[in-house]
């Protein structure tokens, strides 16, 4: 099956993120945009994760539950799953490790959890746009574990991303992740070295969701066959930054 897939979006759990950013206002978009596979990154955080599997389940949607984790060096790696629980083993794990400084909504942002009909259940009362306790290296292997994907988010960015942090793609990683508009500006090669390369359009607001994305063949509707697709660099890449404009790059 073809599958054209948002693997990099955030929820109103994320700081950063709007509050219209719920999970049912993302299947709505989704599906608007003719999207098929999506998957929920929200920072060092998987707490929407479950309304969002459910939701998805109910629009036929592939989704792969995930993190966007914020290693001990600052750098923003995509941790993705076949199944919530898994990602909620990890957003266990990462959450005890940030530092106990409590999030102040009217500086950083709320941090809502919500359910299907976007009722308010609670909030996440650290700050989750801090650093966790593990590097680079240590996160990859408890990933590892869990069966998940290690993505290196938006390479190409001048902050948060392995690259600007360390200087060079350190670790093993599924694949890279480009930003949508370095794609769109120049392509891919110069960042991505032997790696896969991927897009995604980090979505924060609804309109933004599906402004860059990937379009793979699965076999079967699995994270295991996604990460085949991977190794095999089976995956195009789409922008569209408005109407007339399309952009395609393999």
């Amino acid at each position: 099956m073809l599958y054209k897939a948002d693997l990099h979006i955030h929820s109103c759990v994320s700081p950063c993120a709007s509050l219209d950013m719920s999970p049912q206002a993302i299947v709505k978009s989704a599906l608007d945009r003719g999207i098929n596979c999506l998957a929920l990154t929200d920072h060092n955080c998987a707490g929407n994760c479950a309304v969002m599997a459910s939701l998805c389940e109910r629009h036929n949607i592939l989704f792969f539950p995930g993190l966007e984790v914020t290693t001990s060096e600052e750098a923003h790696v995509l941790c993705l799953f076949g199944e919530a629980g898994a990602a909620m083993e990890l957003d266990n794990i990462i959450y005890e490790s940030l530092p106990p400084i409590k999030n102040v909504p009217e500086k950083f942002g709320d941090q809502v959890l919500v359910n299907e009909d976007e009722e308010v259940e609670g909030f996440k009362e650290k700050y989750l746009g801090m650093a966790c306790a593990y590097s680079i290296d240590e996160l990859r292997e408890k990933v590892k574990k869990l069966g998940g994907l290690f993505i290196a988010s938006h390479v190409d960015k001048p902050v948060f991303s392995v690259i600007s942090q360390l200087g060079f793609l350190s670790g093993l990683f599924s694949a890279v992740e480009i930003s949508g508009a370095c794609v769109r500006r120049q392509g891919v090669s110069m960042f991505c070295g032997d790696y896969t390369a991927v897009s995604a359009s980090d979505s924060h607001y609804p309109h933004n969701i599906a402004d860059t994305c990937v379009q793979f063949e699965l076999p079967s509707p699995c994270i295991e066959e996604y990460r085949r697709v991977l190794e095999r660099k089976e995956v195009e890449i789409i922008t569209n930054s408005s109407p007339s404009t399309h952009a395609t790059w393999r």
